[in-house]
């Protein structure tokens, strides 16, 4: 799932920017709706996209969510994390 590891480095950078701005009342919903455009926008079909972003994003604390947002590229565990993801939801799609 090198793809999706791909696609969400280069996506985390837009869904940063659309976090910190804030200028809707949900910075999170705007920065999971981005992330799913960036990776559909990289080749995920929407579905996969989706599931991939919501999973993630589930049980992560807004803080945990700025965390990763802050890095410029995935630690090896997040990219284990979301090339399993990856695989999951592929399968669901």
């Amino acid at each position: 799932m090198k793809r999706v590891r791909r696609c969400l480095q280069r996506g985390l950078l837009v869904a940063l920017i659309v976090a910190v701005a804030g200028c809707s009342s949900n910075p999170r919903d705007d920065a999971r709706h981005s992330l799913v455009k960036q990776l559909e926008g990289r080749g995920l079909d929407g579905p996969t996209a989706e599931c991939v972003v919501t999973a993630f994003f589930d049980g992560k604390s807004n803080d945990e969510l700025q965390g990763f947002f802050d890095r410029p590229d995935l630690t090896p565990e997040e990219a284990t994390e979301f090339a399993e993801l990856g695989k999951q939801c592929a399968t669901q799609s």
